[in-house]
């Protein structure tokens, strides 16, 4: 198995003649600043295509430091992800990591691309108990071709890395210390992207540049969400904590098949289309594992919520049991369906829209054309809670209404950094409206289950009463959070 480590870091680019300064500066009181000089090597792998770093994965085989061996680098929001593998007798990439990358690559052969040698000065902050609380690298970079054409040939640069016994604060004094003194945000995510000459920040002068950061970050979330799953797909011990991978995957999705239908006219239609169909696929799959999880919580709490005299039987077991069983069942098959040819061409195809979104001349407007999508989608929102008014309204309306909430929400999240103020509010009001419809469908779903249970528990003899009580609550739930929701404003 992997190694993994979550790294929370801040890259710069400084002039060759950039002088750090006072490092007593960058150590709060009681913490202490140990420097030296290392020499790393890192061989950059990919295929011909460079379709890992479209991914935004960079694979490495280094040596010179405390982690040699191969790191695989995975984007996430605010953070990357570095799995370790030890080097192997024959310099070969160990076959997990090829596994794990299979559907990135397919069949196409990894090459090396750069090596980057590397001169570094290390300062590490400390903590008085010896934990580390970040270090900054001070980092002289050579890269030299071994495929790829190179664009920067020599650079210098800074990174600022968060260890245990560091917090935000400590990263953004400095962040702070190192702009003043002549620093500035680096524009490349990765060593090798700025080797390649490929900066990762795209320009928001226009409707499709903002929608392309959005984009990107949907792509980067579901590509974590790969590893993030098959490094732990599910662990029945974590009743109380559902897979937090899955679920982000899934929202990710959502997000993305969001921004394609609400701002479809900005897109190529028939790669859209083909790119919403697959997404709507695999996000099935993500929620079958995921809506079992969130019921095993939900469902727990409410037994053990219940006085024990109302509780006849086993009825938490008989509840987990069920529950348990499917979600096993259906954890495999989400394994299995990432390890589909159908995956892996979904894998490509987001490499791709994350690249090159396929848009249309429209996507050239000015940001603020991006309003009238939002607006569009809020109207939507505000005529599916108008038909969903009714006391005895069909609980399917209602999940019509939550699907418009998402959608408006997500919209609106989109546009944000061109509409700012106006699309934060938007997003704020959906939010807490599919929030309470959120809560109703749940219910509605613990329901149907809990009936299905009931009527196989009663077929085999044994005492139903505590999930007619179950029952009972769940629908009570259901109304209070409808009722909530149809008196909530959302316009």
């Amino acid at each position: 198995m992997a190694d993994t480590h979550r790294e929370i870091e801040t890259k710069f680019d400084v002039a060759p003649d950039f002088t750090l300064g006072d490092l007593a500066e960058f150590a709060r009181p009681g913490t202490s600043v140990q420097s030296r000089v290392v020499n790393l090597s890192s061989a950059y792998f990919d295929t011909a295509e460079h379709n890992l770093l479209r991914s935004r994965l960079t694979l490495r085989r280094r040596t010179g430091d405390s982690d040699t061996g191969w790191h695989l680098k995975v984007p996430g929001a605010g953070f990357r992800t570095e799995l370790h593998w030890p080097l192997a007798g024959n310099d070969e990439a160990p076959e997990e990591l090829r596994s794990l990358i299979w559907p990135f690559v397919a069949a196409a052969e990894l090459l090396p691309t750069v090596i980057l040698n590397t001169t570094r000065t290390s300062h590490r902050v400390t903590a008085p108990d010896g934990r580390l609380v970040f270090e900054l690298a001070d980092d002289e970079v050579r890269a030299v071709s071994e495929g790829a054409q190179v664009a920067a040939p020599r650079w210098r640069e800074l990174e600022v890395e968060l260890g245990p016994a560091g917090s935000t604060a400590d990263l953004e004094r400095a962040t702070e210390l190192l702009l003043a003194r002549g620093a500035f945000a680096s524009r490349s995510a990765s060593k090798l992207q700025r080797a390649l000459g490929r900066p990762d920040d795209p320009d928001t002068d226009s409707a499709g540049a903002v929608l392309t950061s959005y984009l990107r970050a949907q792509c980067d979330s579901i590509t974590a969400g790969h590893f993030a799953i098959s490094d732990k797909p599910f662990e029945a011990s974590a009743s109380s904590q559902p897979h937090e991978a899955i679920h982000q995957t899934r929202v990710a999705t959502r997000r993305l098949r969001a921004a394609l239908r609400i701002f479809a006219p900005l897109f190529d239609a028939e790669l859209a289309a083909r790119l919403q169909e697959e997404l709507t696929w695999f996000a099935a799959e993500l929620g079958e594992v995921r809506d079992r999880e969130v019921l095993r919580s939900r469902l727990a709490r409410a037994v053990e919520d219940l006085p024990a005299y109302l509780v006849v039987g086993p009825v938490a077991q008989r509840i987990d049991e069920v529950l348990l069983t499917e979600l096993r069942h259906h954890a495999d098959a989400l394994l299995a369906t990432m390890r589909d040819e159908r995956y892996q061409v979904l894998v490509q195809d987001l490499a791709l829209w994350r690249e090159r979104p396929p848009f249309t001349p429209q996507a050239d407007s000015p940001p603020e054309a991006l309003a009238q999508y939002v607006a569009a989608a809020e109207d939507k929102l505000a005529k599916r809670m108008r038909r969903a008014t009714g006391n005895h309204t069909p609980a399917e309306q209602l999940h019509q209404a939550r699907k418009a909430g998402k959608r408006a929400r997500y919209a609106a999240e989109a546009a944000a950094p061109a509409l700012g103020k106006s699309a934060s509010k938007i997003a704020k009001r959906a939010a807490k409206l599919q929030t309470l419809l959120g809560e109703h469908q749940d219910a509605i779903v613990a329901t149907e289950l809990l009936r299905r249970i009931a009527d196989q528990v009663a077929d085999e003899g044994e005492n139903a009463f505590t999930y007619g009580i179950l029952v009972a609550d769940q629908r009570r739930i259901a109304a209070s959070s409808a009722q909530a929701a149809r008196a909530s404003t959302v316009r």
